[in-house]
């Protein structure tokens, strides 16, 4: 492997962008040109499945505003990711895809950059290539690169805003110079502002997890009694405010309500009790998807079409009448609640695991994938132990460890109770990149090796 390391792995992070870029633009490039014309196999470019985003881009790229389709209701997701499909959307059909991998492939770039930023500093040289190896070896990045979907911008939005809080962070207790940088002090919470706002707009999971770090922030400053720290945390909090509210204010003028960044939150939670058999009778049942499943939970009858538009609701009053149904059963069944927060975070990584318990269980190609994904993992997650285990004398060691672990649960741990489905790459792409850190720290020795 180290054979390996020192003919393909680049010694720097400019090395590891134009690694990370190459192959992602490479195997993208490859899938759409080559497999999908020779297996059929993901010729669709938008469209079921893809959540609307590029319907929605090419309804702004040709003025018709924020909506599905023209003349429709305004939709509501999160902005971020149509805004920016909006800028490919002109193109010739033709060019659009391959596009789509170019932008997509300068994040994954961009992604190996920051874990070799990372890695280097809280472990080794060693570590960041092997972490480096690890992520770039997870064939659901190429997957997810050629899609529509906002996995990848997410995935680089959510490493680079915890790059710009983590060495906030960091040089509280080892200095600016320790961490080779150099920055002005506006320029460091115009960053940290702008990218969070960015990540909040491209996923409203995300908004939890960027007013928690900044308040980690804001509070170490004042533990440490550093008064860059606080400045950072609250300007950049600022920042943030005043890029989200003009969308939170849109969302009040067009639906009637608060909706800070997207809606379908009852929806998509009551789907997410009817994926499990612990729901009884309000289960999934054989041949109903469970979008229609969670519909009949609310006594609407009719197909699919007639409700909902780019996975989101034609009326806003029934987004609000599934927002009040999840409130209700959370206070009505506890248990329920509980026992599907312990299956989602199982599923999270472990979707093979969970099976038995699905409401309707149908072994497809999918089962297949699933069981790849929950081997891939599993192996991850055994490394990190290891990991953790041969360095548990190491305070310093458990520290930098710790920090990835923080990262990878601000980010997962908003699924868990409420996303409906989530055995598949999408939600996990984004703890990727900690998770491949801490597995490379597990497959080396328990010494930092440059």
């Amino acid at each position: 492997m180290l054979t390996m390391l020192n003919r393909i792995v680049p010694r720097s992070a400019k090395g590891s962008f134009w690694l990370g870029f190459s192959l992602c633009l490479s195997a993208g490039l490859f899938i759409i040109f080559v497999i999908s014309p020779l297996t059929g196999v993901s010729k669709r470019f938008g469209g079921p499945g893809h959540d609307g985003y590029l319907e929605i881009a090419n309804n702004i790229a040709s003025g018709n505003g924020f909506v599905c389709e023209p003349g429709g209701p305004p939709a509501c997701c999160p902005p971020f990711y149509p805004l920016l499909l909006s800028i490919i959307t002109p193109l010739p059909k033709v060019l659009q895809r391959p596009c789509l991998i170019i932008v997509q492939s300068i994040m994954v770039g961009g992604a190996t950059f920051l874990i070799f930023h990372i890695a280097t500093y809280l472990f080794s040289v060693l570590v960041a290539r092997i972490a480096i190896t690890v992520f770039l070896l997870n064939p659901w990045i190429y997957w997810n690169a050629k899609n529509p979907m906002t996995p990848i911008t997410q995935l680089f939005l959510y490493i680079l805003f915890v790059f710009l809080i983590g060495r906030s962070f960091l040089s509280v207790f080892k200095g600016a110079d320790d961490l080779s940088y150099k920055r002005k002090k506006y320029v460091e919470w115009l960053a940290i502002g702008i990218t969070g706002a960015a990540l909040i707009l491209a996923h409203g999971a995300m908004l939890a997890t960027t007013v928690i770090l900044l308040f980690i922030l804001f509070v170490t400053g004042i533990i440490r009694r550093n008064y860059q720290l606080i400045t950072t945390s609250v300007l950049s909090g600022v920042i943030i405010i005043l890029l989200v509210a003009p969308w939170t204010y849109r969302n009040w003028v067009a639906f009637k309500r608060f909706i800070p960044v997207a809606g379908n939150a009852g929806f998509v939670y009551i789907q997410g009790i009817q994926h499990w058999s612990i729901s009884g009778e309000d289960a999934q049942r054989e041949g109903e998807t469970f979008r229609m499943a969670a519909l009949r939970y609310l006594g609407l009858e009719g197909s699919r079409s007639d409700y909902i538009q780019c996975y989101g609701f034609k009326d806003p009053n029934i987004d609000a009448a599934f927002d009040k149904k999840m409130i209700e059963h959370i206070k009505t069944h506890p248990d329920l609640f509980l026992k599907k927060v312990l299956l989602n975070s199982v599923e999270y990584y472990f979707p093979t695991l969970t099976y038995p318990f699905l409401a309707v269980k149908v072994f497809t190609k999918f089962q297949v994938e699933q069981l790849v994904l929950t081997i891939f993992h599993l192996i991850l997650w055994t490394l990190t132990i290891i990991g953790f285990w041969r360095n548990r004398k190491d305070k310093r060691q458990w520290l930098s460890a710790s920090l990835m672990l923080v990262a990878i649960m601000l980010y997962a741990i908003w699924y868990f109770p409420f996303v409906t489905f989530i055995g598949h790459s999408l939600y996990t792409l984004g703890t990727m990149p900690y998770l491949a850190i801490l597995a490379a720290r597990g497959i080396i020795s328990n010494k930092a090796v440059d």
